[in-house]
Order: structure tokens, then C-alpha cells, then sequence
């Protein structure tokens, strides 16, 4: 009779096991399933660390439970070993809550897909692009090239600049006496310059807004465009040498 139950047991624990990781599989491959290129590819090892992580998870609670219940329908008394389990538990787990706090924070960012490998974005005081996500920690490389190192458990708020369109404005002050209408020109044609020579960089071409600001000294003009959010600096260096050399060439005067 005992031999049944165990066996009973044991087939319900390999049957068990096999339906959680046909729904660990499905769940984490529709999330692969929306994306595409280059981000795919970026994802996948995070998905299938996640997948592995999930598993093991899994295989150990449902393979302790099946242990417990085989030694019980062995007759043989469980109480002792629960015990001392649950205290070594308790011990371990008052041990290691930042360590679980990391990896729950990181499951959780794998699992909403917030970042992944490559994007650019802003935790707390670091921007810059994330060169590696693990499930407790994240490395992001800034503009410097400085490596920070975050702990997932600390991340509260992230700003996602890959995500979607980055508008980039920058202002150019004028002389009072400048052609508004010629200078509007220039600054169209210096901002259209740079989408046709930086592709890549510059998502949709500068276009001038118009004057934001006018004074008795100045008037500002201001040309926004679309970049990819990690050139940002390097747009706006080569759009400023442009418009500076375009306005000297026409003679427009900054104020």
C-alpha cells in the first residue's frame, strides 16, 4: 500500500513539473513572440535565464512537497525534519532579504521587459546603456564610459529613453537686427543636413519652430528633431558647428 501512494505521488510530482514548464515556456516565449531583430536577440538570453530560474524554482518546491509526502505515506515521522527545515529557514532568509529583494526586483524587470541589454536610460542619477542585466544586478556604461553597477532591490524609478521617440531642441540666439525669414532658411536647411548625413542618428530631420523668445537684444530660435537617444551629445555638437558655419556664411550674427 505504501509502495502505491509513492509511486501515486511521484507520478503527480513528474506530471506536475512537465504542465508548470509547458506554461513557464508559453508565458515567457509570447513575450519573445512581439519582438523582432535586433531587440530579439538582445532579450533572448535574459528570457532564457529567467526561464532556467523559474524551473529550478519550481523543480525544488514541488520536489520537496513529493519528498515529504512519500516519507509520510512511508510512515516515517516528518515533524523533526520540518522543524529544524523551517528554523534553518528563518536564519537563512533574515540573511539574505537584500539578496531576495535583488532577485525579486530583477524577475519582476525581466518579467514587464522595463529595460533590456542596449537600451539608454536614466536610474536615479546614472543615463547611460545597459551592458548587462542579471537578476540581481544591472551594469550601466555612461557617456564617459564609467561602469555602474546597481542593485535591481534599489531601483524605484527608470526612465526608458529607446522606448518610443526622443525630441531633441536647441535654442539659437539671434542678433535683434537678424533677417528672421532668411535665418528660419538656414537653420531648415542646416537642421535637414543633418538627417541626410546621419541616418542613423537622426530619426526625423531638425525643422525650425520659429522664434520662442524675443527681446530688445535677441531673438531665439529654436530647431527640434528626432534622434536615437544614446547620440544626443554627439547630434547636437555637429548641428551647432553647422548652424554656427551656416549663419557666419550668410551673415546672420548670433547675439
Amino acid at each position: 500500500m505504501s509502495a502505491a501512494k509513492i509511486a501515486v505521488i511521484l507520478v503527480g510530482y513528474l506530471i506536475l513539473r512537465f504542465v508548470a514548464g509547458r506554461l513557464i515556456k508559453g508565458v515567457l516565449g509570447s513575450g519573445l513572440a512581439r519582438l523582432s531583430g535586433d531587440i530579439l536577440q538582445a532579450r533572448k538570453a535574459r528570457v532564457r535565464a529567467l526561464q532556467s530560474l523559474l524551473m529550478s524554482t519550481v523543480s525544488f518546491v514541488l520536489g520537496f512537497v513529493a519528498i515529504i509526502m512519500m516519507l509520510q505515506a512511508a510512515g516515517i515521522n516528518v515533524i523533526p525534519l520540518l522543524t529544524t527545515a523551517s528554523v534553518a529557514g528563518l536564519a537563512i532568509g533574515f540573511g539574505a532579504q537584500k539578496l531576495v529583494r535583488d532577485v525579486i526586483s530583477g524577475f519582476f524587470i525581466l518579467m514587464e521587459d522595463q529595460y533590456g541589454v542596449g537600451d539608454y536610460v536614466t536610474i536615479g542619477a546614472v543615463t547611460g546603456v545597459v551592458e548587462d542585466l542579471q537578476m540581481r544586478t544591472t551594469s550601466i556604461r555612461d557617456s564617459s564610459g564609467r561602469l555602474y553597477i546597481l542593485s535591481n532591490g534599489d531601483i524605484s524609478q527608470v526612465c526608458n529613453h529607446s522606448r518610443g521617440k526622443l525630441a531633441l531642441s536647441v535654442d539659437y540666439a539671434l542678433a535683434a537686427s537678424a533677417d528672421l525669414d532668411k535665418a528660419k532658411q538656414v537653420l531648415d536647411e542646416a537642421g535637414k543636413s543633418m538627417a541626410t548625413d546621419f541616418p542613423n542618428e537622426v530619426k526625423e530631420p531638425f525643422a525650425c519652430e520659429g522664434p520662442t523668445q524675443i527681446t530688445a537684444a535677441s531673438t531665439v530660435i529654436r530647431l527640434t528633431g528626432v534622434v536615437l537617444p544614446s547620440a544626443q551629445d554627439s547630434v547636437r555638437i555637429e548641428l551647432n558647428t553647422r548652424v554656427r558655419q551656416a549663419l557666419e556664411k550668410n551673415g546672420i550674427a548670433l547675439a
